[in-house]
């Protein structure tokens, strides 16, 4: 190796991990460091392509070197606690973005960690103001692949992790470039500079306060010349209050969906009667999701719940004949459905996080069987209805929580193109979600490749 400086090395093995040599660029940052061993730089960046090449602890180690050597070294503080955020050791990634943010308040990369962190511990609001701190300075965020295959523009809305299609667990850091360009206002959109891109992916999900940003990614998509995903006008059709409309010759059950304004709540007005689920205009996961199944049930209800507006339906009786409530995950990847997970419970109210399934083994193995075997469940008829449900929603990527009803009917729930699909389950308890739910992953990728090679 003939560089003789710790820039000339970096700026080498830079190159060869953008080229897609990870393993030459860690050759070249390792002869760097045996030459250079107190470089806190070629540990950080070393740190950085251990990590992309899937060497956790090695990638830890690199940076703790680049950290013993330079403690300040902001990149290495966001680095090492975005790969410990992802390990889920929440707590320790918090106090890495803290310190980070102490040395550099501006620190880009620790405003936008906390951002997902926050939301994991719950903190919606304190996780949406470091996004904006964030978009304060910078409103397009990109990831390159070190071996690009497909490079996808992403339009996203300010807001929690509710706001968006959740990307990022869906895409292979190293054969796909992410390119995430949140939409603020025309002005700001029309001086932005872009990359090179190959898809447009419309990633804002349906919610009141998206429909302006829909509408403006309706016109960027129609400005530019690359194929898209998602059409923005398609995705306000399968909010709470349309989804029924959108899906009635399916041959599926939507329960219906009202809005209620606060003050017709408080004088008992229910538009299907009792018992009714009532929720929050805007909410999400369950939050101040309840049934009401009397007057005194609704005062109550309102008393606690201080919300201005509200979505009322009517409680549709759904428990299996053995007495338990099932939620079934599916999403659809250019108009074929994918099974994500199978959520049991003894109440009603499920969501997978309070489901227990890591306590029973039975329900896991259900769950298994639905991923391997999707069509036990919905094949024949139902799959039919499934087809159909696809085509009337239009979408290219969306999901749903469904059920089966008494009569053997699918009762869908939910529509939304925001559903998360990860594979971040611990794999000794859920080895058939790390076998079976990246098949979606490589459909979404075969999905873009399919709309990457008809423009060209």
């Amino acid at each position: 190796m003939t560089e003789t400086s710790i820039a000339a090395i970096n700026a080498r093995a830079i190159e060869l991990r953008a080229k897609g040599r990870l393993r030459e660029a860690i050759a070249t940052f390792a002869e760097g460091i045996v030459r250079f061993p107190s470089a806190a730089l070629l540990y950080n960046n070393l740190a950085m392509v251990l990590d992309e090449m899937g060497a956790v602890k090695e990638a830890l180690e690199a940076y703790d070197s680049a950290l013993t050597r330079a403690p300040h070294l902001v990149a290495a503080m966001t680095g090492k606690a975005s790969l410990l955020l992802r390990d889920g050791r929440v707590d320790e990634a918090r106090r890495l973005f803290d310190d980070a943010l102490g040395v550099d308040p501006q620190w880009l990369p620790a405003h936008l960690g906390l951002y997902e962190l926050l939301q994991i511990k719950g903190d919606l609001a304190g996780a949406v103001a470091h996004l904006r701190r964030a978009l304060e300075r910078q409103r397009l965020f990109s990831h390159v692949a070190p071996a690009e295959q497909r490079s996808i523009l992403v339009l996203c809305a300010p807001g929690d992790w509710q706001a968006n299609v959740p990307v990022d667990f869906l895409f292979d850091r190293k054969t796909t470039s992410v390119h995430k360009l949140f939409l603020l206002d025309q002005a700001r959109l029309a001086g932005q500079s872009l990359p090179a891109y190959d898809v447009v992916f419309n990633a804002i999900a349906e919610s009141d306060e998206a429909m302006p940003l829909l509408r403006l990614a309706r016109n960027f998509i129609d400005r530019q010349t690359r194929p898209s995903i998602n059409a923005p006008e398609r995705v306000a059709e399968i909010g709470r209050r349309q989804l029924a409309d959108t899906l009635a010759a399916t041959g599926c059950v939507v329960a219906p969906v009202a809005r209620v304004d606060r003050a017709a709540l408080v004088r008992g007005e229910l538009p299907f009667g009792y018992p009714s689920i009532v929720r929050p205009v805007g909410s999400h996961a369950g939050h101040d999701l309840a049934r009401v199944d009397s007057e005194r049930e609704l005062e109550q209800y309102a008393a606690r719940v201080g919300a201005e507006s509200f979505f009322v339906g009517p409680f549709v009786e759904y428990a299996s004949d053995d007495g338990f409530y099932r939620k079934y995950r599916i999403v659809f990847v250019d108009g074929r459905p994918y099974p994500v997970h199978l959520a049991i419970s003894p109440n009603w109210m499920i969501h997978y996080y309070n489901a227990p399934m890591s306590e029973h083994e039975w329900m896991r193995n259900e769950e298994a069987e639905f991923l391997r075997n999707f069509e036990s469940i919905f094949g024949g008829d139902l799959r039919a209805v499934l087809d159909a449900v696809a085509r009337a929603a239009g979408l290219e990527y969306f999901g749903i929580d469904c059920t089966l009803d008494r009569d053997g009917r699918l009762l869908i729930f939910e529509a939304d193109t925001a559903m998360l699909v990860h594979t971040t389950d611990p794999v000794e308890l859920y080895p058939y979600k790390h076998e079976f739910v990246p098949r979606i992953f490589r459909a979404i990728e075969a999905m873009v490749d399919a709309r990457k090679a008809a423009d060209t």
